[in-house]
């Protein structure tokens, strides 16, 4: 399971970017390569919100830092399952 991205800095010439499925990836601006895992951890992490294609029209997933899911329908607010 992902870490939260949480606080933790990141190293100098380091930073970071979040693809429409919600994953997070790091860039080495000095070396300019990108990565999955956390420079300082070497974990994946999970931006705590995340796209679903298998979900009706409308509803997007999310995670709580304890990786509890719930679901998000616009403008309806959070419905937790």
């Amino acid at each position: 399971m992902a870490a939260p991205l949480g606080r933790d800095a990141l190293p100098e010439h380091w930073s970071y970017g979040v693809c429409g499925d919600g994953r997070v990836f790091f860039i080495n601006d000095e070396a300019q390569t990108t990565t999955w895992l956390h420079p300082r951890s070497g974990e994946p992490v999970n931006s705590g919100h995340m796209i679903r294609t298998d979900l009706p029209r409308g509803w997007e997933e999310g995670f709580t830092n304890d990786a509890a899911s719930y679901f998000i329908k616009s403008g309806r607010g959070v419905h937790l399952f």
